[in-house]
């Protein structure tokens, strides 16, 4: 089966988030068949950092929203936007 690369930005719901801690949070507890490949922080503004993490996912239809779901339920998670999908 196929699969998608996709480049989520993970906007934490305060400055204090330890983006670290938030990443290997959701590398532990990701959807089956979804991998994290990479995540950096990226500076966004006043102080602020983002979390800009590479994902690999099967290419069907629903594994994106399973996706945004899971990183939704974080209560660290302000909003995530996905910035590209391309197939692999």
């Amino acid at each position: 089966m196929a699969r998608v690369a996709v480049v989520v930005r993970i906007i934490p719901s305060d400055s204090d988030v330890d983006l670290d801690k938030l990443s290997e949070k959701i590398r532990e507890g990701l959807p089956s068949g979804i991998e994290l490949k990479e995540a950096r922080k990226e500076p966004l503004a006043f102080g602020m950092s983002v979390l800009q993490a590479a994902f690999t996912a099967p290419e069907e239809e629903g594994s994106t929203d399973k996706l945004e779901e899971f990183l939704k339920s974080f209560p660290e998670v302000e909003d995530i936007e996905v910035v590209m999908v391309s197939r692999l």
